[in-house]
């Protein structure tokens, strides 16, 4: 666990914790506040993605207003997205102001990325902006998952069910914005409203940003403390304060950690390979879609985004019923691959295999019916598949990865979310010339062929992940903290008040000692602290 130097003195500290039924506490806050709260995260990480797409039915206005190249043109779109992987290794803000600060400046400078980008007539000023834009936009959809295990710490049915509807919503936040796009830039003529009805749709969410509140317990704390120190209280400290972080170890565990993840573990990587993969060819549909539905089936152009719908309905009937999914696959015997005594975490995997098979059905389906000698409604519905399995990897390879690295969870999701912006970012700069050297038929089929190709990597973790997770440095080292946190918890004696107003009366309190040589006394319950930054 890090600390801050060890001091050569002892010095006495009020420890500001919460106490059992505490209404400060995010976890005992109402239900209506908590489906409030999490109504709020999920439309601002559907606008925050929807930003992303809505831009790519404008790339042919873009091409005639500044005579730009093709690839110059889906650049804006490529830019955007691997803004959204750069931002949360950059911006660790979380961790030393809380989740809501981060999330009002955040959105605050999103709104003045976006402006120049929408109102300047130069390229290369809108292709910076939307990479800034994109970076800004990046903590809607990273801090989301973290807000939700604020309000439900215990409740694994309630996260779970939470979590996935804020997926859901940054998921098919691109398709939505791909349908209305389309719309917005068959009538746009030579100005880009494309980039301003997102401008609009950003300002008019700032209410929704203000009134989100705080939800990380240290920075609720906090400010408790804060409070108490300016009525004299002048040793009151919440207890991550006592332990002060460097600038070393918060890019240790932002930026290296999760970049080390990439380099050396297996499981990290065949995650990250499998939902790079589903979110990638999301964008590349973006440049797919025109040439199959507007060139090769004449759909008129406003309509072209409607076809994404499919891909929306396949990912609803991938959420709807994920946790009777999971039961169902965990009790099927699939080709002998699990071992009797198999962990849970492989067994829950195995609804993954489900998805892995769907992909590449769906992909040459969509490929093969892409052209006029079909009807246009076959290529669409196979978008229905496509986005039932494309949810599903990213629900199974996430969940199976953050049960295997514990307290570094937050560490291999933020190496997750860089691979598959980065890669995802690439998809639309190659997508039309990939569609014009090779046709729709074997330009598409290219990504099934791809998939099938990554078929071995859940089987292998179905049949060999506990072996693995047992030689992996970052979950073995995860074990460890994860035991000594257990352990220091047990050592602290813990004293509750009823009344935390009535905080000045701490003649009764436990004065215990602290790793460092510090005393701490503990007042008003129990404390917790994310984990992932120890």
């Amino acid at each position: 666990m890090s600390r801050s130097s060890t001091p050569h003195f002892t010095t006495s500290y009020e420890v500001v914790v919460f106490s059992e039924n505490d209404p400060d506490d995010p976890k005992n806050w109402s239900q209506r506040r908590k489906d409030w709260i999490l109504a709020m995260i999920c439309i601002l990480a559907f606008v925050g993605v929807f930003g992303s797409s809505i831009y790519a039915p404008g790339q042919g206005q873009i091409r005639q207003l500044y005579g730009v190249s093709t690839t110059t043109a889906n650049a804006g779109l490529s830019l955007y997205v691997a803004g959204l992987g750069v931002g949360p290794l950059l911006c660790p803000l979380t961790e030393m102001y809380g989740k809501r600060k981060p999330y009002v400046i955040s959105w605050v400078l999103m709104i003045v990325a976006i402006t120049p980008s929408a109102f300047a007539e130069n390229i290369v000023v809108i292709l910076v902006f939307r990479f800034l834009t994109g970076f800004c936009a990046a903590c809607s959809l990273n801090t989301g998952n973290s807000i939700v295990a604020d309000i439900y710490p215990s409740s694994l049915h309630a996260l779970s069910h939470s979590i996935t509807i804020f997926v859901l919503s940054a998921l098919t936040g691109p398709c939505f914005g791909s349908l209305v796009g389309f719309f917005v830039a068959a009538h746009s003529r030579r100005q880009l409203w494309v980039l301003r009805v997102h401008l609009f749709f950003a300002i008019a969410l700032i209410p929704v940003v203000l009134m989100l509140p705080e939800t990380y317990p240290p920075a609720i704390l906090a400010s408790r403390a804060k409070k108490l120190r300016k009525r004299g209280k002048g040793n009151a400290r919440a207890a991550h304060e006592l332990h002060g972080k460097t600038i070393l170890q918060v890019v240790q565990g932002h930026i290296l950690r999760p970049l080390a993840m990439i380099v050396r573990e297996p499981i990290v990587q065949g995650a990250a390979a499998w939902i790079s993969l589903g979110y990638g060819i999301i964008y590349f549909y973006f440049e797919a879609y025109p040439v199959v539905f507007i060139e090769q089936h004449g759909i008129p152009f406003q309509l072209c985004g409607l076809m994404f719908l499919a891909v929306t309905l396949g990912m609803v009937l991938a959420v709807l019923p994920y946790t009777w999914l999971v039961q169902t696959f965990r009790r099927l015997p699939l080709l002998g691959i699990e071992r009797v005594g198999t962990d849970p975490k492989e067994l829950n995997l195995k609804v993954v295999l489900s998805a892995c098979i769907l992909l590449p059905l769906a992909l040459f389906w969509f490929a093969w019916t892409s052209e006029d000698e079909t009807h246009w409604i076959a290529p669409a519905l196979a978008g229905i598949p496509f986005g039932y399995s494309s949810i599903m990897v990213f629900f199974a390879f996430l969940s199976y990865s953050s049960h295997t690295y514990g307290v570094y969870s937050s560490s291999a999701n933020a190496a997750n979310t860089f691979v598959r912006s980065i890669v995802a970012s690439a998809f639309p700069l190659f997508g039309t010339p990939l569609l014009n050297n090779l046709g729709t038929k074997w330009g598409l089929s290219l990504f099934g062929f791809l998939s099938i190709g990554l078929l071995p990597v859940p089987l292998i973790y179905i049949r060999y992940g506990a072996a693995l997770r047992e030689r992996s440095y970052f979950a073995r080292q995860a074990r460890e903290v994860a035991a000594c946190m257990h352990e220091q918890v047990n050592v602290v004696n813990v004293v509750s008040e009823k009344d935390k107003q009535d905080i000045d009366n701490t003649s009764d309190m436990q004065q215990v000692l602290a790793g460092d040589g510090t005393q701490v006394a503990v007042v008003d319950g129990q404390s917790g602290l994310d984990q992932d930054n120890v």
